[in-house]
């Protein structure tokens, strides 16, 4: 009978380990969310998935994904958004977004329908879930980089064909989420 050295074990159990460990970190530090709606057209589109980096800090630019801000909703409508910063903490008044007080983001959708922060005011940004990095590859669509400049500004509600709101929603796998089958969050 061949038994592995004990050495063999060892780097085996430590890559192994290792292998844990990184995954580990990357499902804190990353979130897989998929876009429904067509609020941030052209930039995403329905069905895209993107990986979002959870983060605290925030640039004009940057494509975001937070809660649906307070106010009436749809209860089978999604419970997080994605919209591009337009503005940040200090940033008069502009585009038609209100001025941005210490602690929130101003948001705007890529399409012109998108319901943002014309509409809902600012965004506290301690509420958001992080940064969209990049939009992954799907049948039709290649993958791409969502850095600042990649696209339009945006935000990623309020686009339907049929004028209703189009939020943008991730589903965590908790109760009222908008959870995937494949485990991601769902967002418009």
């Amino acid at each position: 009978m061949n038994t592995l050295p004990p050495t063999a074990v060892a780097v085996a159990a430590g890559a192994l380990a290792g292998v844990v460990a990184t995954a580990l970190v990357l499902r804190r530090s990353f979130e897989l969310v998929v876009v429904e709606g067509g609020s941030m057209e052209p930039t995403l589109r329905d069905g895209d998935r993107v990986l979002v980096r959870r983060t605290r800090v925030f640039r004009r630019g940057d494509v975001v994904v937070f809660p649906v801000p307070d106010g009436p909703r749809d209860e089978q409508g999604p419970s997080w958004l994605v919209k591009r910063v337009s503005g940040v903490a200090g940033d008069p008044a502009a585009d038609g977004c209100p001025a941005v007080p210490s602690g929130h983001l101003a948001v705007l959708g890529d399409n012109p329908r998108s319901l943002d922060s014309r509409t809902f005011g600012t965004v506290p940004s301690r509420t958001a879930l992080g940064v969209a990095v990049r939009r992954l590859s799907r049948e039709g669509r290649r993958a791409q980089s969502l850095h600042r400049s990649a696209g339009p500004r945006a935000s990623n509600r309020g686009s339907s064909g049929s004028g209703a709101a189009d939020p943008g929603t991730a589903g965590s796998g908790a109760a009222g989420s908008g959870a995937a089958t494949d485990g991601s969050r769902r967002t418009a």
